[in-house]
């Protein structure tokens, strides 16, 4: 099943740009992985994009107990490429869509919101299963939390358009916001 993505980003008040995101077709499902390399470098930059990459390769089906294995073994490929036995100092989610149902697992500060039209479901813990019972999914880094409030979110993901079309919207919402410290802040929104 295809799935209709937006995604937009803003480097915020940092020098470089450390949160990346991927999205894949899966022979049924779709895939979204994101994550912020919370440092302000170029080492945090490189290490987003290469969770995203380890994750994203590790990931062929969404299939039961066969998605288990799948995460353990994108977990090992990062393990392996990046963290080399040391603590990640790095958040990352990567978001599993099949039929009406999302997987998720989760390390760190990033956010997976389900979106019915009227009000946000927000995950809960580090793994689990929600039920996509609303029209939108927004995968988020925590300087949208840090510049906008949950109603800005609503109104954000409400009404028509194209999912690319919010994203862009919610990035020049942070952007106007005007922070002095403001996080780099990236935004997918998945129908």
């Amino acid at each position: 099943m295809n799935r209709r993505y937006g995604n937009a980003q803003t480097i915020g008040s940092n020098v470089y740009q450390n949160t990346y995101f991927m999205t894949k077709q899966l022979r049924d499902g779709f895939l979204a992985v994101l994550a912020d390399g919370t440092i302000d470098s170029v080492t945090g930059a490189y290490g987003a994009i290469l969770a995203c990459e380890s994750i994203a390769k590790g990931m062929t089906a969404v299939e039961g107990a066969e998605l288990e294995r799948q995460f353990a073994h994108a977990a090992s490929l990062l393990h392996e490429r990046l963290y080399k036995g040391r603590m990640p100092r790095m958040s990352v989610l990567a978001a599993c869509f099949a039929g009406e149902s999302v997987v998720y697992r989760s390390v760190g500060e990033l956010s997976l919101v389900n979106f019915d039209g009227r009000h946000l479901t927000m995950m809960e813990g580090e793994a689990g299963q929600m039920e996509k019972r609303g029209r939108l999914t927004l995968l988020c880094s925590p300087g949208i939390w840090q510049a906008l409030s949950e109603i800005d979110v609503e109104k954000l993901l409400s009404g028509s358009g194209h999912p690319y079309k919010k994203a862009q919207n919610m990035i020049e919402a942070v952007n106007r916001r005007n922070l002095k410290d403001q996080r780099s802040a990236l935004a997918v929104i998945v129908a």
